[in-house]
């Protein structure tokens, strides 16, 4: 009851009108902090608090530490959310997220009652350094030593800032086999030449830089080292030297992922940094080995489960089959089923995933309409192979949301459309039931006035939208990037809004103008081009209204956490002692636990229902695993056993949602 006043309470508080959750001022806010002064204000949180203890977990390869501040130290058995940000070292706003957001969870104890927080600001301190530099070069490894050119030196060829700005940008050479040519709407944004249309390439693009190694390369052995944001397990990219040579090779990662492995109360994982599953889920379409839906049963299998080894099955309904002949009180799981026949690993997000990513992607947009918050800005860069968030998501298996705190934002265009045609604009700020509920008539009219692919049907659209397979935005964004391209002469929409935020917002000095340099080993060359983090990394001033805005989302989603606990129980007397004992399980929780990839994965600790006293149980087992749940449901366990006594014990076991106990009157 009172962690269901709790919410209530928490879900109230942030809808309210107007209510802007701020954390208070701190002397040291409105900047970008090294990792020292990150370090410092960590500590300085950790002595606040009576319920906060500060992890040292590694020492990066440059010799920073990379700590973990966990809030909700003095409670035991609840779940907890992990909180990681910046993980590839070049997005420091997401850095400054985490204090933040750290800073609003200490500010108030209604948002860690019940709930327990790790919040990890800087796991890649090295890269991070990249931008409190001297020279600022967009870095992304650490210190970890690679030979990137396979000579007899480490990191003898890095980049060098020729004109001194401070600012490590691009070269353009004149080279008859370049590649490059000028664009005809700004001389200063470099394109491929169109051999069809009779272009001949005239540049080369290069790093500033020389070739300090006199190889007849530049800038190919720099500083480093490991990219920690590509460096995890799920889809590892094993042909990027800077993802290192195996999963976890450099200590940041490989002593997270312990850390992490070893607090299986964690249900949830957030991630501040490039991609934005808030706006979009976890994108699909790659192509693996398992396919979920069309499953071929092997010829062994076949024979044991009396069936066609030529049929093809869902998951779902090979489980039914499995459980069929399966002995009672054993669980039949995704994972079980996918081992079994070896289906290799998932690599694309699961429908029933989709499902919740999609309307809480809904309710994320609406959320931010609600703030007057600009939506009107460039997509965040997808997700990457290796990347924290989809290590979450595919091997937690527990739902993984990242948010991307700024992009650029895009050019007001109007574009003509017919009347009463929706424009493409319009559509990609609907939810699936605004859309779906404009009608087959208008949205065909809608696809051929935006030269959709002949793929799109109005019926085939709505069918796809309502079972959550993408929801308007990522349509929209589809059937843009399959268009024709801009037509000859005209910059893109992402050229357009960079050179607009660079000399308008940054006043110029974003786009450095190409100036003639008398190159040591190239003779002449043209220095220039964008300014490093400029896509990333708003002015300091913009930060508390930024995260202000954004990172009370986050802990709305909180809310939507699964709740599992007894409901009620029903007992049926059957005559000599023996009673038939029905368990109701309830999850009051929006969330399935686990959720579907959780299923697949079978990584999240279970939740145990436990039968106890003195009783001799004639059907069903003692410790009997609840298996999955969906949210807002109930799910009911059956036992019969024999006693003679007046009652017996039920409870819950489980890392995540800790004990529960309800004695049950029995007999008498």
């Amino acid at each position: 009851m009172m962690k269901k006043l709790y919410l209530f309470m928490l879900t109230a508080t942030l809808f309210v009108a107007g209510t802007r959750l701020t954390a208070q001022s701190e002397p040291d806010g409105g900047k970008y902090h090294s990792n020292a002064g990150i370090q410092e204000i960590m500590a300085k949180l950790q002595q606040k608090s009576g319920n906060a203890k500060l992890h040292t977990v590694a020492t990066s390869p440059g010799g920073e530490p990379v700590t973990i501040l966990e809030i909700g130290a003095n409670q035991k058995n609840m779940p907890a959310i992990f909180v990681g940000a910046n993980f590839e070292g070049n997005v420091p706003l997401s850095s400054e997220g985490a204090l933040y957001l750290a800073k609003l969870l200490l500010d108030s104890a209604q948002y860690t009652k019940n709930l327990k927080w790790y919040i990890l600001p800087n796991p890649n301190p090295d890269a991070a350094k990249g931008y409190t530099d001297k020279v600022k070069y967009g870095r992304t490894v650490n210190n970890f030593e690679i030979n990137n050119d396979t000579d007899e030196a480490l990191n003898e060829d890095g980049f060098d800032d020729l004109n001194g700005d401070g600012y490590i940008t691009l070269m353009r050479v004149k080279d008859p086999e370049g590649r490059m040519i000028e664009s005809k709407a700004d001389a200063r944004i470099m394109v491929p030449a169109d051999a069809s249309e009779g272009e001949r390439g005239e540049y080369k693009i290069l790093t500033e830089g020389i070739d300090n190694d006199n190889d007849g390369q530049y800038n190919e052995d720099g500083e480093g080292g490991i990219n920690v944001g590509i460096s995890f397990p799920h889809l590892f990219p094993r042909d990027k030297k800077e993802a290192g040579l195996w999963a976890g090779e450099t200590p940041e990662v490989y002593n997270l992922m312990r850390f992490i492995y070893d607090r299986p109360e964690i249900v949830m994982v957030y991630t501040l940094g490039s991609s934005d599953f808030c706006v979009a889920p976890p994108k699909g379409g790659r192509k693996g080995e398992a396919n979920l839906q069309n499953i071929k049963v092997p010829a062994r299998y076949a024979r044991m489960l009396e069936t066609d080894p030529n049929q093809t099955f869902t998951m779902d309904e090979l489980m039914e089959l499995l459980k069929q002949r399966m002995p009672a009180g054993l669980e039949v799981t995704p994972a079980m089923v996918a081992g079994m026949l070896g289906l290799g690993a998932a690599v694309n997000p699961l429908d029933e995933d989709l499902k919740f990513y999609n309307k809480l992607s809904e309710d994320y947009k609406k959320f931010l309409e609600s703030r007057k918050f600009n939506s009107e800005r460039l997509d965040a860069p997808a997700d990457k192979d290796g990347s924290f968030e989809l290590w979450a998501y595919y091997h937690l298996g527990v739902p993984s949301f990242s948010m991307n705190l700024f992009t650029v934002p895009k050019v007001k265009e109007e574009k003509k459309t017919d009347s009463g045609t929706v424009s493409l604009n319009d559509v990609e700020k609907m939810s699936t039931e605004e859309f779906t509920a404009l009608g087959d008539e208008k949205i065909a009219a809608f696809l051929k006035a935006n030269n959709a692919p002949e793929r799109f049907t109005a019926s085939g659209v709505i069918e796809m939208m309502k079972s959550g397979r993408f929801d308007p935005k990522q349509m929209a964004g589809m059937i843009k990037g399959a268009q024709k391209k801009e037509k000859k002469g005209e910059l893109g929409e992402k050229e357009k809004a960079l050179l607009a935020y660079a000399d308008k917002t940054l006043e110029g000095k974003g786009f450095v103008r190409w100036q003639k340099y008398n190159h040591p080993n190239l003779g002449e060359v043209e220095i220039g081009g964008y300014i490093p983090y400029m896509e990333s990394t708003p002015k300091p001033e913009l930060i508390d209204s930024l995260l202000g805005t954004q990172l009370p989302w986050l802990l709305q989603l909180t809310a939507k956490l699964p709740q599992i606990g007894i409901a009620s129980e029903k007992i049926t007397e059957m005559g000599g002692n023996v009673y038939k004992v029905e368990i109701y399980i309830e999850n009051k929780g929006y969330l399935p636990y686990p959720i579907a990839m959780g299923q697949r994965n079978n990584q999240p600790a279970p939740v145990v229902v436990v039968l106890d006293g003195e009783m001799q149980i004639l059907e069903g087992i003692k410790r009997t695993p609840l298996g999955a749940i969906n949210g807002n449901s109930v799910k009911k366990l059956t036992w019969i056993v024999q006693t003679d006594k007046k009652s017996i014990n039920a409870k819950i076991e489980s890392a995540v949602f800790g004990p529960s106990e309800k004695q049950i009157k029995i007999g008498g």
